[in-house]
């Protein structure tokens, strides 16, 4: 437990670290560039994103999971990936000129080209962190996350500024490519993974192939989506959903950020050593449900400040709709446990057609919500997502048995400690939402807001609390001991 609790502990804080450099470096672009300029870096980035989801032929969760991990299953990987990498760079690279005549921007081929270089530098980077996952050590981690994400902003706006434009970014995405890629050399140094080998081809292809059609079922649904709602609405509606979308989701893409990157070596290495995964699912709803639903509550009271002050009044009419959001997304709950549970039991078969029934419903659902107008879309949300989920969970029941009643049980507490973690922010809502700046509505409001989770946490005797208790000992601990606290020699690590 001590292991796990440090690997959340550093997951998270590299996750969080990123994620401020992300938004100052975000922060900074957006007065560098205009929005035109900043679109084709999205573009090319969603193109990146698809050909991502390809190279999971080359899986790094394959890595992770495995029981009997052997340097014959490793360069297995390696190789597969670097063929696919091959494959696709040489795609993007004979597309990129088409891509730029179908979005009418002549620029975005150039782009592509320059992407396509960071792209090609991947495949070396992956052994390594694949090994960092399955070893828990997210400390190392989280200090190669951390310094590539500087590098990156420090490059995207130098470049910017002096005169690249948007290719800045692509060139950015280049350079940090290949300093993590060094850096995570430096940390570990075992060059023989890098020695071509196809021994293990079925084992990884029967693994890889799932994961890759999983992941551009979702990729390809989403991108769909937009060009939908633009079609049926405008470019003004898409802009309000993505925008709501992108804040409601904060919780789970970086409150429970490190969760979901410990959750794959976490139950993996529980069942390679034959533990029982029922009650390590449960334990973690029972965690993650602590968190994610007072966040959720507290981002659906406190939108009008919050969407103030993050986006400006031009963005009001989003508040509506992201308060639909937030409270949709507690249904949201076990997505973040759910794969790495059927991945960890060796299910990888069935994400893929799991995968293409959410999002054909999905879709169906969305697209009809659309005629009617963005707030249909956000009220679409409380069938897509319940019915996503409840799928999914019955997938992991076939493999991990439980009961509903055990289900419910797990999330009890936490349901009281959202509701006491609720009680402050009304009260700020109710006599400090309109006053003056947002800013001292939301600081009184998450502060009150963590008063009354802290509250519900020793009230309800959540297993939690221990945890909160322990983590702020640990914290205490490496603040003490300074760099000894990522275990490297002297020396440097290795």
């Amino acid at each position: 437990m001590a292991d796990l609790r440090r690997a959340l502990l550093f997951a998270s804080g590299g996750r969080y670290l990123v994620m401020v450099v992300n938004l100052a470096s975000a922060t900074v672009l957006s007065r560098l560039l205009t929005p035109a300029e900043f679109g084709v870096s999205v573009l090319g980035a969603s193109l990146l994103g698809v050909a991502e989801a390809v190279r999971e032929l080359g899986s790094v969760a394959y890595l992770v999971q495995q029981k009997d991990l052997t340097h014959r299953k490793i360069r297995t990987v390696f190789t597969i990936s670097l063929i696919v990498t091959l494959i696709m760079t040489i795609v993007l690279l004979i597309l990129s000129q088409s891509l730029a005549r179908f979005y009418r921007i002549p620029g975005l081929a150039r782009y592509i080209e320059i992407i396509a270089i960071s792209y090609a530098v991947a495949p070396f980077a992956h052994p390594i962190y694949a090994m960092l996952s399955r070893d828990m050590e997210f400390d190392k981690l989280a200090v190669l996350d951390t310094l590539t994400m500087l590098v990156n902003t420090l490059a995207s706006v130098v470049l910017v500024l002096v005169g690249f434009s948007y290719l800045g970014i692509a060139w950015a995405t280049v350079i940090s490519a290949a300093t993590w890629t060094l850096l995570g050399l430096y940390v570990r140094r075992d060059f023989s993974v890098y020695c071509p080998s196809l021994a293990e081809w079925r084992s990884v292809l029967a693994f890889g192939a799932y994961g890759s059609a999983t992941a551009v079922l979702y990729r390809f649904s989403e991108s769909l989506f937009s060009l939908i709602l633009g079609k049926l609405l405008d470019a003004r509606a898409v802009g309000l959903f993505q925008r709501a979308v992108m804040l409601s989701q904060f919780p789970e893409k970086v409150i429970l950020a490190g969760i979901g990157t410990v959750a794959l070596p976490a139950f993996s290495e529980h069942a390679r050593h034959g533990g029982a995964l029922k009650s390590a699912y449960l334990g973690a709803l029972e965690h993650v449900t602590a968190v994610q639903w007072p966040a959720l509550i507290l981002l659906a009271i406190m939108a009008n400040p919050i969407v103030s002050l993050l986006f400006g009044p031009q963005w009001r009419d989003t508040i509506p709709i992201v308060q639909v959001f937030a409270v949709a997304l507690i249904f949201n709950f076990p997505t973040t446990l759910n794969y790495p549970v059927q991945v960890a039991v060796g299910a990888i078969r069935h994400t893929v057609p799991l995968a293409f029934a959410q999002t054909t419903v999905s879709l169906i659902i969305l697209t009809f919500a659309a005629r009617y107008g963005i707030r249909a879309v956000a009220l679409s949300t409380f069938i897509t997502i319940p019915f996503n989920v409840g799928l999914s969970v019955f997938v992991v029941r076939s493999h991990v048995p439980f009961t509903w009643r055990e289900f419910a049980r797990a999330t009890v507490k936490s349901g009281v400690v959202a509701g006491l973690s609720a009680v402050g922010p009304l009260v700020v809502v109710a006599f400090l939402g309109t006053v003056g700046s947002p800013i001292l509505p939301i600081t009184v409001g998450i502060g009150l807001g963590g008063v009354g989770w802290l509250a519900g946490l020793w009230l309800t005797g959540h297993p939690l609390f221990r945890e909160v208790r322990n983590v702020a000992e640990l914290i205490a601990k490496i603040v003490s001991a300074g760099p000894s606290a990522f275990g490297w020699p002297v020396g440097g690590p290795r």
